[in-house]
């Protein structure tokens, strides 16, 4: 395996992300929107040549797949990077992305210059975003022509590429319905959690440290996740480089 990379929406038109509400019933930002500014700003961990180094996030990422889908995704920190490298081995490159429009995306290299400045702590960067300032939202309007479209890239979806066959090969695994795990950020990291709990109290899941993709059995929990995420399809799509004569 050469390359690996996995990726969610944050407001690409049709994912259901875009509603997803970043403040909570106090008008206070939710948890998940200030550890979002904590993963936007500083260095985060992407591997690099089979390393795992530090990077500042909001690279763009530019990506030919399967299926005629290409677009530019930006870097986020996130754990995958970390344990995907101790799963495989990747022998390129590896990061968790985001699939984002460019408007979007500008305003948060704003918000990250900010935080990074000193002049916004993550919690009031997070109440920012939820509630964006004329003057920020200025600057990032002035920054967008720098950042490039998701294309046609799907939403969630995880990517490998590397040789099969002797044969350069492209695979990628996305979602294209989804249910339940498109009404909100509760719903899709909520239900995942709670069936890979349920698989560890059942014995399918052997206890112990390990990262999620080597302790879970996929087709049982894709097949679990399906009974509770109707309607749920998950595409594999594989491409081969031809051979030139």
């Amino acid at each position: 395996m050469t390359d690996l990379y996995t990726a969610w929406p944050v407001d690409v038109p049709g994912s259901g992300a875009e509603d997803t509400g970043l403040t909570g019933p106090d008008g206070r930002p939710i948890a998940a929107a200030v550890h979002w500014m904590q993963q936007i700003s500083g260095t985060v961990a992407v591997v690099h040549r089979c390393e795992l180094v530090q990077r500042r996030p909001l690279q763009p990422v530019t990506l030919d797949l399967p299926g005629g889908r290409k677009g530019t995704a930006y870097t986020v920190g996130h754990p995958e990077p970390v344990t995907l490298r101790r799963s495989y081995r990747p022998a390129g490159d590896s990061a968790n992305l985001m699939v984002i429009t460019p408007g979007t995306v500008a305003y948060l290299d704003v918000l990250r210059d900010d935080i990074d400045a000193g002049k916004l702590s993550n919690e009031t960067a997070a109440a920012d975003l939820a509630r964006p300032t004329m003057r920020r939202a200025m600057r990032a309007a002035v920054r967008a022509s720098r950042f490039k479209a998701p294309g046609s890239l799907p939403a969630f979806f995880a990517a490998a590429t590397g040789v099969r066959n002797d044969r350069p090969t492209t695979v990628l695994a996305h979602l294209t319905g989804s249910g339940e795990l498109m009404k909100g950020m509760a719903e899709a990291t909520g239900l995942p959690a709670a069936l890979g709990l349920a698989h560890l109290l059942d014995g399918t899941v052997r206890p112990g440290v390990r990262p999620p993709e080597t302790a879970i059995d996929p087709d049982l929990f894709f097949a679990a996740l399906a009974d509770h995420a109707k309607p749920l399809e998950v595409a594999i799509e594989t491409r081969e480089a031809r051979t030139r004569r």
